[in-house]
């Protein structure tokens, strides 16, 4: 598949500045740069092997590299049991009309409920259910999970994840974003409500190399218009401009599905 991306995103490449160079440079100079059509086809194979190259990182970590747009720069680690800090409306505060309370414990904050949760058995994508085998949700009959807590093999001790909050004058403390994240306390790694079962673990190293990677794509652009192509300095920024941010943007999602 890496061969057949690389082949016709160089055949596309070169019809693409041949036939673009040969027009803008008989418009904006006296005449095209000499050897054209050669300097077309080496401008064109090293972008379709850099793209290629790019193609290929995104097989082998999915979303980490992507572009800009929509790089994903972290790692992943799965996990199959965990507990659940249940938070509970205080009984009467749920009445219409009034903002739900939480029950609190002695020291003022909101009074927890240990459950031990766990995926029920079967395959990767099974259900997490609680230890009466009933499915495990979030937020369910007056409760919400306020914090999950795992023992993880690079931790000394459990490690508590807390729900990243928002208080909402109608219905009081809710969920800040729709995919639910509970982040690490005092750390980076969170996890995703919507997607139990994973541990997002960000990398600093992955977002220095992701930026790298997609500057390099514009700078190898701008390699190709100025020292191959032949184009102005001027001309070649604003083509490597256009046609790197359009590369980005409907290229390589493309070229990211099929690879």
């Amino acid at each position: 598949m890496l061969i057949l991306i690389l082949v016709l995103t160089a055949l596309a490449l070169f019809a693409l500045l041949w036939g673009g160079s040969l027009t803008a440079q008989g418009y904006f100079y006296s005449q095209p740069a000499e050897h054209l059509p050669y300097r077309a086809l080496a401008a064109a194979g090293l972008i379709a092997i850099f793209l290629t190259f790019w193609v290929w990182l995104d097989r082998r970590s999915p979303g980490k590299y992507g572009t800009f747009f929509e790089f994903a720069p972290y790692s992943t680690a799965t996990f199959d049991e965990f507990e659940a800090i249940r938070w509970r409306a205080e009984p009467g505060s749920m009445q219409r009309g009034k903002q739900p309370e939480l029950a609190k414990g002695p020291d003022g904050k909101p009074a927890e409920t240990i459950v031990k949760i766990r995926r029920r058995e079967g395959n990767k994508a099974a259900p997490f259910v609680t230890p009466d085998n009933k499915e495990f949700h979030l937020q369910e009959g007056g409760s919400m999970t306020g914090a999950l807590v795992l023992s993880l093999p690079d931790s000394p001790g459990p490690v508590r994840f807390d729900a990243d909050l928002k208080q909402d004058p109608r219905a009081g403390p809710v969920y800040e974003t729709p995919d639910r994240r509970f982040t690490e306390n005092r750390g980076s790694r969170y996890i995703v409500g919507t997607q139990l079962g994973m541990l997002f673990v960000p990398s600093s190293g992955a977002i220095l190399f992701a930026l790298f990677v997609n500057l390099l794509h514009f700078i190898l652009w701008f390699v190709a218009f100025w020292l191959i192509l032949r184009f102005s300095t001027g001309h070649s920024f604003l083509f490597t401009i256009v046609l790197g941010i359009t590369t980005m943007l409907v290229v390589m999602p493309l070229l990211f599905q099929r690879g």
